[in-house]
């Protein structure tokens, strides 16, 4: 018997991508200290905030309890804020976050920059399906 999955599992592609991804991604953003994941959550409260822990779970689809996670190691930085009201939790930057929140765009800038580049015209019809089909999975 000879298995497919490696072309034509959605599931495995995609983890197999990502884990690739993944490892080029945190060389690009090891001038933050942390991982993407973090940058990427810091860069969505620079994009509107407050949020609610659900708000950014749903925005950036990472479970709640790892947002929270993070929250909890940005806050200990001193980067944010977290207040509780009643049931949710409520996230803010501090005006500490400044400095790392412009390393994490020029990190962004410089990814973004490099997946040009690697991927070329690809990149834009992959993240668009990507999107797409995420969007479906949820539903």
């Amino acid at each position: 018997m000879s298995h497919h999955f490696y072309e034509t599992c959605a599931y495995f592609t995609a983890a197999r991508y990502m884990r690739t991804a993944e490892a080029a991604a945190n060389k690009f953003f090891k001038p933050t200290g942390m991982r993407p994941a973090y940058a990427y959550l810091m860069m969505a409260l620079e994009d509107q905030h407050p949020q609610t822990i659900s708000q950014l779970s749903e925005n950036l689809g990472y479970e709640r309890s790892s947002i929270y996670r993070m929250v909890q190691k940005l806050e200990k930085n001193g980067y944010l804020k977290m207040y509780l009201n009643g049931k949710s939790s409520t996230v803010d930057l501090l005006p500490a976050s400044t400095p790392f929140l412009k390393t994490a765009n020029q990190c962004l800038t410089a990814w973004g920059e490099f997946t040009s580049a690697k991927l070329g015209a690809d990149k834009a019809a992959m993240t668009s399906l990507l999107t797409t089909n995420d969007e479906k999975l949820r539903r």
